[in-house]
């Protein structure tokens, strides 16, 4: 299923906006964007060959960590555009897969693991 980069965007945004209050105003220093595909550098850097399929990343330093430093450049959640839609038939697949894909990124944000993504039937 494939839609216009503004539609898609706008699936994104709504997903956000729909977090808890608590988990908004904790979001400080990191930029949520969309792009079309991952770059080989960052398969590469997350262990994964061409064949892999990315649906979004978290790069950064997760919340936890920072202590009171936060860096200078904002953490960057990115979301792969044409991955989720090869995956998506339907429009309410689509939204289903951004919907699971940005909080998924964002609960790397605030510390968790995949493993503990997984655990909570997340991953």
């Amino acid at each position: 299923m494939k839609v216009s980069k503004d539609i898609f965007e706008n699936f994104v945004r709504d997903v956000v906006m729909s977090l808890p209050d608590k988990f908004l105003t904790s979001m400080n220093n990191v930029s949520i964007i969309v792009a079309d595909r991952p770059t080989s550098a960052q398969m590469t850097e997350n262990g994964l060959t061409p064949r892999d399929v990315l649906y979004g990343l978290y790069e950064g330093v997760p919340l936890p960590e920072r202590g009171s430093y936060v860096p200078p450049l904002p953490d960057v959640i990115t979301i792969f555009q044409k991955s989720i839609e090869n995956a998506s038939d339907t429009v309410e697949e689509l939204k289903e897969h951004v919907a699971a894909t940005v909080k998924h990124e964002i609960a790397h944000y605030f510390g968790f693991t995949d493993a503990e993504l997984d655990d909570m039937g997340l991953g």
